[in-house]
């Protein structure tokens, strides 16, 4: 306000504030959206809906073409069943099984990347939201240089916190493009040889629980649904602020959060 000027009463400044555009609470960009930021946004949230919508496909494929199954969905059981049938059928090697295995849980890498390094913090914020963990995570990552972002990327699969939320924080702190798809397929890498060695130890044991998760398709499916989607909706609820009463004295609704809404590349496991 210049000097001199009158002092507007505290209601004409908070009209003011209300009358300014609000950024919407699930939306990561400022300003008016870019064709990137559409495309990015919705590869993002229907990364979530394909997982989920594979978990019908895991018990009619995980007996019967366990590579299929890892290319589309990316799973650490189909992982582990692949090594088990690499073991029993020697018509499956196992480094074709470590190979659809990459193919199948990179898929949506990249994207998580570039979300972070167009939208840093915010995109962050969104994704660390629903847990205490990512959260903290988050906060220690707004001091973190590219190279210890390249090792967090290396370690992704290993770490107690989404792999994408470590994707977003190595594009936020300008972890290079081509050093991160590296240091990611390396990682992934070394992950899915440690299922695939998992599996191929199993051996026949590996086989009949596949087979056994694929007589019972029906109760399977029920049990990953659950496992998908219930922590997910408990994180949501216990990340959702309590209601403020209005002016009128009724409860306000909570500002909708899309993203966290969403779940973040679910893969769709077998039982254990």
């Amino acid at each position: 306000m210049p000097p001199g000027a009158p002092e507007l009463p505290e209601t004409a400044v908070a009209a003011d504030r209300a009358a300014e555009p609000q950024i919407p609470d699930w939306r990561p960009w400022s300003g008016k959206a870019r064709a990137r930021d559409v495309i990015c946004l919705t590869v993002i949230m229907l990364s979530g809906f394909y997982g989920l919508a594979m978990i019908p496909l895991t018990p009619r494929l995980i007996s019967s073409h366990p590579l299929l199954l890892e290319v589309l969905a990316g799973s650490n059981s189909s992982t582990v069943a692949a090594g088990a049938f690499a073991a029993v059928k020697s018509t499956v090697e196992l480094g074709f099984v470590v190979l659809a295995a990459l193919l199948g849980m990179m898929k949506f890498d990249l994207f998580f990347w570039w979300a972070g390094n167009m939208w840093g913090h915010r995109i962050i914020q969104l994704f660390a939201g629903r847990s205490r963990r990512a959260a903290r995570f988050a906060r220690r990552a707004e001091s973190v240089s590219p190279r210890w972002a390249a090792v967090a990327v290396l370690l992704a699969a290993f770490l107690p916190v989404p792999s994408p939320l470590v994707y977003a924080v190595a594009g936020w702190v300008g972890l290079p493009l081509a050093w991160f798809l590296v240091c990611d397929v390396i990682g992934t890498a070394a992950w899915a040889s440690l299922l695939a060695t998992l599996g191929y130890i199993l051996g026949n044991d590996g086989v009949r629980a596949a087979n056994l998760v694929s007589r019972y398709a029906l109760i399977t499916i029920i049990v990953l649904v659950v496992v998908a989607i219930v922590p997910h909706a408990w994180h949501v609820a216990r990340a959702r602020p309590p209601a403020q009463p209005d002016g009128d004295g009724q409860p306000a609704p909570p500002p909708a959060d899309l993203i966290a809404a969403v779940p973040v590349k679910v893969q769709p496991d077998s039982l254990p």
